[in-house]
């Protein structure tokens, strides 16, 4: 009986001296990052809302990225010399850039521009572009695509 009331008082003991204090750290959990939706966005400068397209994807084929609606209007033409991850200036040979929408009069003529593709995995391509120069009224286009198709 003496040995169990030794360690009973040294459990209390112990329960008693361990304790929390105020100012514990508080772990810190850092914020998540969003993950983009799939498909393909862009602004111009004629409207900072962001546009989609309901029909986006790559032919492997022709190295070409491809965002339409539906009944097939293009509304934008990529042509690229390859769709592996890299930077792609759309003004260099072998590379074409088109961009038209239905209210525009006439289609976007880059001067300057690019296009980098970050993934090219799983038959899904992503990236984003931006380019400069004048038509339609349009100065500048911008935007991304996310996991689009690759046909």
């Amino acid at each position: 009986m003496k040995k169990l009331s030794s360690l009973l008082l040294i459990a209390l003991f112990a329960i008693t001296s361990v304790s929390c204090s105020d100012n514990d750290d508080v772990a810190t959990i850092p914020p998540v990052t969003p993950v983009a939706s799939d498909g393909f966005r862009w602004t111009d400068s004629i409207s900072s809302a962001e546009q989609t397209v309901n029909n986006p994807y790559a032919s492997n084929q022709y190295k070409t990225i491809f965002a339409t609606n539906t009944g097939g209007s293009t509304v934008y033409e990529i042509n690229l010399t390859s769709i592996a991850v890299g930077t792609y200036d759309v003004m260099a040979s072998g590379n074409a850039f088109y961009y038209r929408s239905t209210t525009m009069s006439s289609s976007f003529n880059p001067t300057s521009g690019s296009v980098i593709i970050t993934a090219n995995a799983n038959n899904k391509l992503t990236g984003t572009f931006t380019a400069t120069g004048s038509g339609g009224g349009v100065t500048s286009v911008s935007g991304s695509f996310t996991n689009i198709v690759i046909n």
